[in-house]
């Protein structure tokens, strides 16, 4: 196996070509099989996941502090999820600026065929890998991750 040169400018761009193309071809795939099929963008289901997993009442606002987004990308990924009856928003009795956003039977539903489709494009991503090969690849990946997070 061809170790690369981290200083040549051609290997640098072909690691970028890469990854950049596998990050394409995984987002379309999940655009195909998830978001047409369950009519719930990739945003949109990040925003609906994670109100899923808080254990108390969630406001908008901590929301938008949660995932990073500002209040205004959490109120227009809201609004499509409530239309489609997938949250619910409840404004505070006591602050009338205040919403609290719960996920619906029918969001929970989405989340869990949402997340099956996920780990049947996984499981088929991974196939003919070894566990040593994945393992290696997940190593590298946090790698990638912890040193773009710096």
């Amino acid at each position: 196996m061809k170790m690369i040169n981290q200083n040549s400018p051609l290997e640098i761009e072909m690691g970028h070509i890469i990854l950049e193309d596998m990050f394409h071809a995984i987002r379309k795939r999940i655009r195909n099989q998830a978001e047409i099929k369950l009519k719930i963008t990739r945003e949109q289901f990040k925003l609906l996941h994670a109100i899923s997993q808080e254990k108390e009442e969630v406001t908008q606002k901590d929301m938008a502090d949660m995932i990073g987004k500002n209040k205004s990308t959490i109120l227009r990924l809201t609004d499509p999820l409530e239309t489609k009856g997938l949250v619910r928003r409840v404004t505070d009795t006591k602050d009338k600026r205040k919403n609290y956003l719960m996920v619906t039977k029918k969001g929970e539903e989405i989340i869990k065929q949402y997340e099956n489709i996920l780990k049947l494009i996984i499981e088929e991503l991974q196939q003919g890998l070894t566990v040593s090969e994945l393992n290696n690849f997940y190593k590298v990946a946090a790698h990638f991750k912890s040193r773009a997070e710096n």
